[in-house]
């Protein structure tokens, strides 16, 4: 049988269909066997005030969408533009990056999605410490006075 097949740590919560769940003492493997489960490991969710860029605010989105806060047919259309407003900057990197995320919503995979963003959040940080790295190197340097 398919499904998704999630490991759990002893103790691990996870949130499926809106339903909050934690494992017991051991590590336990659990499949989800129902493909349109929505399915949020909680040591994958952002918590409010992590949401400080583009990529989190979309990530966040899409990690409400599974936990059931936002109904898909309300949020998808302004998700999709600022998933729109994240492709020139990710063309450069990874020009499937993008258009793998929009195939993934739109056939409903949120958690694929959201697994699929993980990465993105980590492209961008990196993006974020080169360009703190280039500005730190082109300002001028002044003295320090004791």
């Amino acid at each position: 049988m398919s499904g998704l097949i999630l490991k759990l740590a002893a103790g691990e919560k996870v949130v499926i269909n809106g339903a909050l769940l934690e494992n017991g003492d051991k590590p336990s493997s659990l499949r989800i066997a129902d493909a349109n489960a929505r399915v949020l490991r909680c040591r994958d969710a952002l918590r409010p005030d992590e949401v400080n860029t583009p990529v989190k605010q979309v990530y966040y989105a899409i990690q409400l969408l599974i936990t059931g806060d936002l109904e898909e047919d309300n949020v998808l259309p302004a998700l999709f533009r600022e998933i729109d407003s994240l492709e020139d900057v990710f063309r450069g990197i990874d020009p499937q990056a993008i258009p793998q995320l929009r195939q993934m919503l739109r056939r409903g995979n949120h958690y694929s999605a959201l697994c699929h963003m993980r990465n993105l959040v980590e492209l961008e940080a990196e993006l974020f410490r080169h360009a703190h790295l280039k500005n730190a190197m082109t300002e001028p340097q002044q003295a320090k006075v004791a």
